[in-house]
């Protein structure tokens, strides 16, 4: 077996202009007495940085605290819906039909039944749709009811309904996707 030179041993260690690269952002990480350089990973967006700290089961946690119904057609009068959790339906909610839910209730069509949401006192439920025209609208205690036939304006817009300072109030859908996660 051949020994290497000196000489030759350092000019690996060392490596030649041309193969230096750019340099990047990079993050030193201890490592017992040793300080070590990593390139660091390209910023992620928010959404991917908050589903990779939690863990499967804080997903099943969350949940099962927040249980969500789904249904995927329209309710027509005289059909009742009673949930613990969220209910959101797919569809319309003709007149006569009803929706009780303990959490949130949405509306991806036409509301025009009856939607309590909050039902069992939580007063930070809301009830949202495409076309927000209920018969009766309660929010934990608060109730409202819809506009007589000839007041009636049709929305243009989403709209929801929350309870702000004790009044049941509703608002046109201005809200980002992710300006409600900390809710």
């Amino acid at each position: 077996m051949a020994r290497q030179s000196k000489e030759s041993t350092n000019s690996r260690d060392v490596p030649a202009a041309s193969e230096t690269k750019p340099t990047t952002k990079r993050r030193i990480r201890r490592t017992g007495n040793q300080d070590r350089t990593e390139p660091s990973e390209p910023a992620k967006p928010f959404v991917e940085r908050l589903l990779e700290r939690k863990s499967a089961r804080d997903w099943e946690d969350e949940a099962r605290s927040h249980p969500t119904l789904l249904i995927r057609r329209t309710l027509r009068s005289g059909q009742n819906v009673r949930f613990y959790g969220n209910v959101v339906v797919l569809g319309d909610v003709n007149p006569g039909a009803e929706i009780t839910a303990g959490g949130d209730i949405i509306v991806m069509g036409w509301l025009r039944g009856m939607a309590h949401a909050g039902a069992e006192g939580n007063e930070k439920a809301m009830v949202s749709a495409f076309r927000l025209n209920p018969t009766q609208l309660r929010i934990a205690q608060y109730i409202a009811r819809g506009p007589d036939a000839g007041e009636a304006l049709l929305p243009e817009v989403p709209e929801f309904a929350e309870v702000k300072d004790g009044q049941l109030v509703i608002d046109r859908w201005q809200h980002s996707v992710l300006g409600s996660l900390g809710r």
